[in-house]
């Protein structure tokens, strides 16, 4: 099994530093497991389906062997401390 560690895709999700954290872990059993995480700037209105799916098909489009991946752990909070 091979483990990816992609780049950041806060610069695809958002152009500045996003006021929301996430974590999405994806993994196709047998083949590979990764884990991205950045920041995001949800659009007014979002929710967080949206983000989940936006984030989702954005990862998943860096890399076509991850399409159909399951979806491990994703985390979506407020980046303020």
């Amino acid at each position: 099994m091979t483990t990816h560690r992609l780049r950041s895709t806060s610069e695809r999700v958002a152009a500045t530093a996003g006021n929301a954290l996430f974590v999405l872990t994806l993994d196709k059993p047998g083949q590979c497991t990764i884990t991205q995480e950045g920041t995001c700037t949800p659009p007014s209105g979002a929710t967080r389906q949206d983000m989940y799916r936006l984030i989702y098909d954005t990862v998943t489009a860096q890399d076509p062997d991850l399409s159909g991946a399951a979806v491990g752990f994703f985390f979506l909070e407020p980046n303020q401390l």
